[in-house]
């Protein structure tokens, strides 16, 4: 039986994150919300002719990304802390007590949201949705933290995060994408690892 999909999607979401190479992590439990999703515009130019007439000149689309709020407990890549994702360290410090210095690396990362009418049978974001529930999921790749802010919400740490990525890599290939389904599963999100 074909699911109806619903007036809208609301709250309650799964998000994750994986370092190119690396393990998708899910961050649902430490994400209160999305700020803003920013998917580049794609912008034209009236370029006058000397009969008074116009051609239209299009622009290249411009960078996409997306700001996540979350509320960070430590300092360690995992379902509770995400600064190692903004400043990645040459070895990934998990040993107590974690130490995080500022770096001039950067990791390409595929970030995953999902919305499902059965959210809570999902492991993850990036896991294969079910057949006749309704579902809705963006995958963006080869994407960048480009910005991590810490701030004291109400007195408590949290941090926005900002992801951007080109619309197309280097080939012409989509860096995004988005799927939606009442009726065949959504499948599992594609590892995002070296090709």
């Amino acid at each position: 039986m074909t699911a109806v999909t619903p007036d809208a999607w609301q709250e309650l979401f799964l998000f994750s994150i994986q370092i190119k190479d690396g393990s998708e992590i899910q961050y649902a439990g430490m994400t209160e919300e999305v700020t803003g999703f920013d998917f580049g515009d794609k912008d034209i130019e009236g370029v006058a002719l000397a009969n008074g007439g116009r051609v239209v000149k299009h622009t290249p689309q411009a960078d996409e990304s997306v700001t996540v709020k979350v509320w960070p407990t430590d300092a360690k890549i995992g379902t509770k802390g995400v600064v190692q994702l903004f400043h990645p360290q040459s070895t990934p410090d998990s040993t107590d007590p974690i130490l995080v210095e500022n770096t001039r690396n950067r990791n390409k990362h595929q970030i995953i949201f999902t919305w499902a009418e059965n959210i809570e049978d999902l492991s993850t974001a990036g896991t294969a949705t079910t057949a006749d529930k309704a579902a809705y999921r963006i995958t963006a790749k080869n994407a960048y933290m480009t910005s991590y802010k810490p701030g004291m919400d109400d007195k408590n740490l949290m941090a926005e995060m900002t992801f951007t990525w080109p619309p197309f890599d280097k080939d012409g290939n989509s860096n995004k994408k988005e799927e939606s389904t009442t009726s065949t599963a959504i499948p599992a999100a594609t590892s995002f690892v070296t090709s």
